[in-house]
């Protein structure tokens, strides 16, 4: 068994070296032994992805946690927030080959397992393939729960690093005449540091969320004005001279949708501003399958800058500024200006 031991050892090493044949050819020899070939399953699953072939991944994946339901225990650190985790069969999820953009049939682009993620949800099935959409350039999750937020969300405390990352935000928007009204309204608020931030500025706010934690903390703690509701289910007569959007787009089925509500809600002369992951982006050409985006159970889509211009565009909302995120890593910010229709 040592001897068997060391050269599992052996394979995983050659896979993060890179070394994916001598890999292979190692975890091929031990899939024969039953102790070692859930292991073996999903360690080629891990190799199947990365040169390209996320179909076989999914399977083999799966097949890992049939025959090990407890597979995490066995793979993961005891302080992993997965160690605990026992597959309990696959739960039925939405299934959608074609693209939330243009509905374009798509392919399988890249396949994960998620509980190698940290604080990954049992509420979701433990493996997720993207896929990938040649005629938008877009990235979006073939199965996903119906409802994506039936969980309670631990509590979050406002961090006061972020009030002057939203201060220069909103200054750089003021600076360049994008929007000079002062009312503001945040779709998903999480923390309040956008609103404290925008409110101690001068702003009128407003916010919205799907969590009723975040909402209640808003509304409780910090005295601002804000409703716990699905967006694509807010009904308003307002409208706002500035509208945030950050990282929100990429946890919504339907991103079309979506931005025709913002635009609606959007002064003529005001701005949206939207943060949101990129699967181009310069860090995630750097992190490749490193990328913890790409084991994001939230997200249903990945855009690139292609795919968000071409949404906001006919969506009657003009990109007029695109920045690399300081808050998040591989994340864009772009702003967009109402598109006149005289």
């Amino acid at each position: 068994m040592n001897e068997l031991l060391k050269k599992f050892n052996d394979g995983t090493a050659f896979m993060h070296a890179g070394k994916l044949d001598e890999a292979l050819s190692v975890f091929f020899e031990l899939e024969k032994k039953p102790e070692f070939a859930p292991f073996c399953y999903y360690c080629i699953a891990q190799i199947s992805n990365m040169i390209g072939e996320p179909e076989e991944a999914y399977e083999l994946f799966y097949k890992a946690f049939t025959n090990m339901p407890n597979i995490a225990s066995r793979m993961l650190s005891e302080d992993h927030t997965s160690y605990s985790y026992i597959f309990q069969g696959k739960k039925k999820e939405q299934v959608n080959a074609k693209c939330p953009l243009c509905d374009n049939e798509s392919e399988p682009r890249w396949c994960y397992s998620l509980i190698e993620a940290v604080g990954y949800n049992e509420f979701f099935n433990p493996v997720r393939m993207w896929m990938y959409c040649p005629m938008c350039n877009h990235m979006f999750a073939r199965e996903f729960p119906e409802k994506l937020f039936l969980y309670n969300d631990t509590p979050r405390k406002a961090n006061p690093v972020f009030f002057s990352y939203y201060s220069n935000v909103l200054a750089s928007i003021r600076r360049n005449g994008y929007a000079n009204g002062m009312s503001l309204f945040e779709i998903g608020i999480g923390a309040c540091e956008c609103l404290l931030a925008a409110r101690e500025i001068g702003y009128e706010t407003y916010g919205i969320d799907v969590i009723e934690r975040h909402v209640e903390d808003a509304k409780n703690l910090y005295k601002l004005d804000a409703e716990a509701v699905d967006f694509l289910e807010f009904e308003s007569d307002r409208k706002w001279d500035i509208i945030i959007m950050g990282d929100v787009l990429e946890h919504v089925s339907n991103p079309d949708l979506a931005l025709a509500k913002a635009e609606s809600l959007l002064q003529e002369d005001g701005a949206l501003w939207i943060s949101t992951p990129t699967f181009e982006s310069a860090f995630s050409c750097v992190a490749g399958h490193n990328d913890v985006m790409r084991k994001q159970q939230f997200h249903l889509n990945y855009f690139s800058r292609e795919s968000l211009y071409a949404l906001l565009e006919r969506n009657y909302l003009i990109p007029v500024d695109y920045q690399i995120s300081a808050h998040f890593n591989g994340s864009m910010e772009v702003v967009a200006i109402k598109e006149s229709r005289s």
